[in-house]
């Protein structure tokens, strides 16, 4: 399945680019079991306190609802360890096929598509995304003596495989996801402007709240207040 707007991951996984010890990779669907596996380790390391562990059923069965509409892109380290993923779900609000399909964060919080566009003031949008599986493994980051500052170069080069493929111009494009006060302000501080939509609920042991932000706001974004990170994030893929 492929839409106006990206190409998803599809079957088989690729690596896109390499940099240094750091390869970036379109993960496709044979990499499903390793994908689930690998969430389920890192949300469990972030939510679950000691306490009731994240359910495998619930990344196994999300996983089977979304992947194969998501374009996935993960970052492997030379040893072959995956050691971040970054995931998107995109809606065309002009597919004839399933106008009706919601994306995560919409089914959980039961947001309309108006509202969302409404509250980010944003009617000229064509094309929703979903952030879903966002993950960096911080164990394996120190395990691997990565330097913890090396998380926002894997950030950018996650949002950076994600982003490249996208047709049309940047104001098309609102992005969407569900996330903790904390990622909601570690986001912010690394320049995506994210703006709360809604109540939270609480689950896996934390609120978490339905966020959206326009992506032609964080293109502006980086391209003034960190002028270098942008040049990578629009250079074109080495392959």
């Amino acid at each position: 399945m492929q839409n106006q707007a990206t190409e998803i991951s599809g079957k088989e996984s690729r690596m896109l680019e390499k940099h240094g010890d750091l390869q970036l990779w379109l993960l496709g669907t044979d990499q499903i079991p390793e994908f689930n596996r690998y969430i389920l380790t890192v949300y469990n390391q972030a939510f679950s306190d000691g306490e009731a562990a994240v359910p495998a059923a619930d990344i196994e069965s999300q996983s089977e609802l979304y992947f194969h509409r998501a374009r996935v892109c993960g970052v492997r380290h030379e040893s072959g360890r995956l050691i971040g993923t970054w995931g998107l779900v995109v809606k065309d609000l002009e597919d004839p096929v399933d106008p009706e399909f919601q994306l995560p964060t919409q089914s959980y919080y039961d947001l309309r598509t108006e509202s969302i566009l409404e509250i980010m003031e944003a009617p000229e949008v064509r094309f929703l995304f979903n952030g879903w599986r966002t993950a960096v493994d911080k164990d394996a980051l120190e395990e691997l003596r990565l330097d913890r500052n090396r998380s926002i170069f894997i950030f950018d080069l996650l949002m950076r495989g994600l982003t490249l493929d996208f047709k049309g111009l940047p104001e098309q494009y609102l992005g969407i996801a569900d996330m903790e006060k904390l990622v909601y302000k570690y986001h912010r501080r690394v320049g995506i402007p994210w703006k709360i939509l809604g109540d939270p609920i609480h689950f896996w042991g934390r609120d978490r709240y339905p966020c959206g932000f326009r992506f032609g706001e964080y293109i502006e974004y980086m391209r003034t207040h960190h002028p270098e990170r942008y040049e990578f994030l629009n250079a074109p893929i080495q392959s």
